[in-house]
């Protein structure tokens, strides 16, 4: 990517103006570099230059740097600018998990409530109307029922990731893979109760109450509405395995759900 190409779309005029500028710029960058289009050994453009692309001061621009520099996204070299850092190695965090181990899968469903439910918060003042119809498709998908709605799910999940314009929210979401939609691990069990449609019509209707009240922008039942999809996806879980398991218990503890599956 050319450095022309970078500073013809680098725009900050559709942010609100009440972020932090430092934070709006360092993030526009950021997700450059996750998506791809700033690649590792780019140099950013010049100080002048980000600042008139833009609409900020030199210090804004010099500020929004150093947090790329601390976030180990670019390093500065003296007398010739500031270059994008290849990505880390992958994190082995979850390589010790076994695929399918119940604990494990449950507590992956804990730590996405700690992460998505802010995430869902914050897309519904970030999202666009094109992610708004991304996330119709993907819940269109969802009922059409194929590979068990599955890739739909994890799709309505990242497209939500990505409209939260903080490019971590989705890389979570590659981090946690087959995880991040346990359902996967008990497709058989579901079908062989014959309760598939039933079962895809409440994971529909969970993720239309998110997907409704980030359309109205409402931040506060967006999170609301994630929490109670992710503590339902979590019993449900728990309970098919309780039902169909020769383990005597399961040592986590069962969240409390506004609604039931």
């Amino acid at each position: 990517m050319t450095e022309s190409t970078f500073l013809s779309g680098l725009s900050l005029n559709t942010v609100a103006r009440k972020r932090n500028l430092v934070s709006d710029l360092a993030e526009a960058i950021s997700r450059e570099i996750a998506e791809g289009r700033l690649q590792a050994g780019d140099r950013l453009p010049t100080e002048a230059e980000l600042a008139a692309a833009a609409g900020v001061s030199r210090t804004v621009v010099r500020e929004a740097v150093a947090a790329l520099k601390a976030a180990k996204l670019v390093q500065t070299r003296q007398g010739a600018g500031a270059f994008v850092l290849p990505p880390p190695p992958k994190s082995d965090f979850f390589a010790s998990l076994s695929n399918g181990e119940v604990d494990d899968i449950l507590a992956m469903l804990e730590l996405r409530l700690a992460v998505e439910v802010e995430a869902a918060s914050l897309a519904a003042v970030r999202r666009t109307d094109e992610e708004l119809a991304a996330l119709d498709r993907a819940l269109e998908n969802i009922v059409k029922g194929e590979d068990y709605g599955i890739a739909a799910d994890l799709e309505f999940h990242r497209i939500l990731a990505g409209a939260t314009k903080n490019p971590y929210f989705a890389r979570f979401l590659d981090f946690l893979g087959g995880f991040a939609v346990p359902r996967r691990h008990i497709v058989r069990q579901v079908d062989e109760d014959e309760g598939k449609q039933d079962y895809l019509a409440v994971i529909e209707r969970e993720h239309r109450a998110i997907r409704d009240a980030i359309a109205m922008g409402d931040s506060n039942l967006a999170a609301a509405m994630m929490r109670a999809h992710l503590a339902n996806s979590r019993n449900r879980y728990m309970e098919r395995i309780t039902q169909n398991s020769a383990k005597p218990a399961l040592r986590a503890p069962k969240l409390r759900s506004s609604a039931k599956a």
